[in-house]
């Protein structure tokens, strides 16, 4: 089985598993099938020059004296013209073993130099050194006008009057036919080559295109899921193929029970509400008549709760007015700029500075999810700015780049006051539910702990510390793009 990193798309998959293997074995075929041509014209050349050979061979003959002798015949016209390309060379040898190996021997001996015989399409001239081996039992030389040779060598014995003599016959010809048809045959190859990739090509990306279509119309589903303009959410459905149906349907039925389990949450908030709200009112009543009980302190506290319960059913509401899964593109900066304005009423009687900064991206920045939530958030961050400040809270919107390529960039909303801020030791434990540190301002402890537990649900989180420039409590929150 392959191995491939998470971060290599599927189209990048299949053509590793697909096209790159098969142009790898169209270059191995390629190459063994050029080598066998090779061979094949490198043979028919060994065999044409044999057939030289055995036609020259019946022309030499030795003298009384024991030389060697070239008889002139009419069969090999090509070795009489000047610089043809078709040459031979007699080279007489001494009787030892190695005469009868049909290896060929250095001419530069002056004994076996003035006997050698050369064709009478050398003129005057003669090759170049001693013969080279090359492939298919050829050898190389290059002729007086400096163009390459392939040959063979042969040995040859006569009978003569003091017994047989040997000697060792080389015929060459032009190796520029020879390399000639192997260049064309190169070219005829890659031209094959080319035509084979582009065709593969223009195949896989219509294969690719055809083939990972369903998974496009599954992804656009879900995209459409995701818009907060349609009225109700959508089920993915089928028609995808056998292989992504099952899939399609898993999907819709966790959607299904997402928005079961969520519908029941917020009908048991919604239930748990109502029913606190009946005991809250008697409650408030009760303390209203009784002139020995401290009402004034048990109805702030029964004011506050009461808040809290219309502000958490005012976002079940709001929640549930859109179908549960569908997400809204939220332009942040308006959010943040409304929840400003309402915090300026709320804190009217601190005479507080709001600023709200943001960088050119954020001012275009829309976040994809739940607009209660992000309220929610914001909502207790700049209500606790609110309550600590002694003049000032300023709220900074940025676009963070990811640490790390491919990775989304990251919405960074900073809010900062010039209060007291929490002590270094205290900060880990701020963000923890009902955690309250000074008492004589009014609250429940839960703002800080429910924007983390929020954050965290959106995959983002929320940092607090002091802030650099104000010297209060300096809340982060960071929230992922889509």
């Amino acid at each position: 089985m392959f191995a491939f990193r998470n971060g290599i798309s599927l189209t990048t998959r299949l053509l590793w598993l697909g096209p790159l293997p098969a142009m790898l074995l169209l270059i191995v075929l390629g190459s063994l099938l050029y080598n066998r041509l090779s061979e094949s014209l490198h043979g028919g050349l060994v065999q044409r020059l044999e057939e030289r050979a055995d036609a020259l061979q019946a022309d030499f003959l030795l003298t009384p004296n024991g030389q060697w002798k070239y008889q002139d015949g009419s069969r090999d016209g090509e070795f009489t013209q000047i610089f043809s390309g078709w040459y031979w060379v007699l080279q007489p040898l001494p009787p030892t073993p190695a005469a009868q190996s049909g290896q060929p021997q250095s001419t530069s001996a002056a004994a076996i130099s003035q006997n050698t015989l050369y064709s009478r399409s050398l003129w005057d001239g003669s090759l170049s050194g001693p013969p080279r081996p090359a492939r298919a039992g050829l050898f190389s030389q290059t002729d007086p006008r400096g163009r390459p040779l392939l040959g063979i060598a042969r040995p040859v014995s006569i009978d003569g009057p003091a017994g047989p003599r040997h000697a060792l016959l080389h015929v060459y010809t032009l190796a520029e036919p020879l390399h000639g048809d192997l260049a064309r045959i190169r070219r005829s190859l890659w031209l094959a080559l080319l035509l084979f990739l582009l065709g593969l090509a223009a195949s896989t990306w219509l294969q690719l295109r055809v083939g990972l279509r369903p998974l496009q119309q599954l992804q656009q589903r879900l995209s459409r899921m995701h818009d907060a303009s349609q009225a109700e959410l959508e089920r993915l459905g089928q028609g995808y193929g056998p292989e992504l149906d099952p899939l399609a349907q898993e999907i819709d039925a966790l959607l299904e029970r997402n928005a079961r389990m969520l519908a029941r949450g917020r009908t048991y908030a919604a239930d748990l509400s109502h029913a606190i709200k009946t005991p809250l009112a008697r409650l408030s009543a009760q303390a209203s008549a009784q002139p020995n009980l401290p009402s004034a302190l048990v109805l702030e506290q029964v004011h506050s709760i009461h808040g809290l319960i219309e502000r958490h059913m005012s976002r079940t509401s709001n929640a549930s007015d859109s179908a549960p899964g569908l997400l809204q593109r939220i332009a942040v900066l308006e959010v943040v700029q409304a929840l400003v304005q309402l915090m300026q009423h709320i804190h009217a009687e601190r005479a507080l500075q709001w600023q709200v900064d943001a960088d050119a991206l954020a001012h275009t920045l829309r976040w994809r999810g739940e607009q209660s939530d992000l309220e929610e958030m914001l909502g207790n961050l700049l209500d606790n700015a609110g309550k600590w400040a002694r003049s000032q809270v300023r709220v900074r919107l940025e676009l963070q780049a990811p640490a790390t390529p491919g990775a989304r960039p990251t919405l960074c909303i900073g809010i900062a006051d010039d209060g007291p801020g929490i002590a270094d030791e205290n900060l880990a434990l701020a963000g923890q539910r009902g955690q309250r540190f000074d008492e004589r301002t009014p609250g429940s402890g839960l703002g800080l702990s429910l924007a983390a537990e929020i954050a965290h649900s959106w995959g983002g989180a929320l940092e607090l510390g002091r802030s650099a420039e104000l010297g209060g409590l300096q809340a982060r929150l960071r929230l992922p793009t889509s």
